[in-house]
């Protein structure tokens, strides 16, 4: 009801997707000059010539396409899809779980220590990511539990494409009355079809799937409850210069806005 009637509304006030304001070098340019400098919160912003909005956080092409992208392609690869493979072969999820646990997780946090002089230290996070650190250095239960929120906050810092997608998922989860596995795969079937580009449909299904099948795990999805709880989601959310950016990607950021 909410979505349809803020959809209402825009329709209303005569705006489309094409009408909301975006980044733009990029239809002119393959590259732009920008100043950078850090915000009042310490975060190190970009402010493109031209642009309305300083770009949050400073990507660095060498760590995204260098060392950060052999930690995505272990991780897509070890940990989602093998664990599709073992599913498709009838291997229950305690098996995959256990799997996870005792050799993918130590694999994937071996390779983040040979990264972590790449790192950015966590009062230096862009203020999303720094909130979701804060949150799971408060609730997470032992020394994997803290290796896994710097994993996923080094990602996050380092690829907006990433980031983006969790801050929009935080708009449909959770709601006012609370978090749950249902409530969580149902944002990421939305994900899915905010996504433009038919292999990314794929990439949000495998997520969902093995996601899910973490989360059969009492333990992982005790974490998820307690993160979910603890985590301040206001400062999660798109703000107006995240959506002004991720507006130039494929993906239907405006989805709650338009029926596309």
């Amino acid at each position: 009801m909410i979505t349809y009637l803020k959809r209402k509304f825009f329709t209303i006030l005569g705006k489309t997707p094409a009408t909301m304001e975006m980044v733009s070098y990029w239809k002119t340019n393959d590259k732009v000059e920008a100043k950078l400098y850090h915000n009042e919160k310490g975060v190190l912003v970009m402010q493109m010539v031209g642009e309305k909005y300083p770009f949050p956080g400073f990507p660095r092409g060498h760590i995204l396409f260098g060392s950060l992208s052999k930690l995505k392609h272990e991780i897509k690869n070890q940990m989602f899809n093998d664990s599709w493979k073992m599913l498709e072969e009838g291997k229950s999820k305690e098996e995959i779980n256990e799997r996870i646990k005792k050799e993918v997780l130590p694999n994937i946090f071996t390779l983040l220590e040979s990264q972590k002089y790449d790192i950015v230290p966590s009062n230096r996070l862009v203020e999303p990511v720094r909130e979701i650190h804060r949150a799971w250095t408060k609730v997470g239960q032992g020394e994997n539990s803290l290796k896994l929120r710097d994993v996923m906050c080094h990602v996050l810092q380092e690829d907006d494409a990433y980031r983006f997608r969790v801050q929009w998922l935080a708009s449909y989860f959770p709601r006012w009355w609370g978090c749950s596995v249902k409530l969580f795969e149902k944002a990421l079937m939305i994900m899915e079809h905010a996504e433009i580009i038919g292999d990314m449909k794929e990439r949000i299904r495998l997520l969902r799937r093995i996601l899910l099948t973490v989360l059969s795990d009492d333990s992982m999805r005790n974490q998820f409850y307690a993160l979910c709880k603890e985590i301040n989601w206001k400062r999660v959310r798109l703000s107006k210069a995240d959506r002004y950016f991720f507006r130039g990607k494929y993906f239907r950021c405006d989805l709650d806005k338009f029926e596309y």
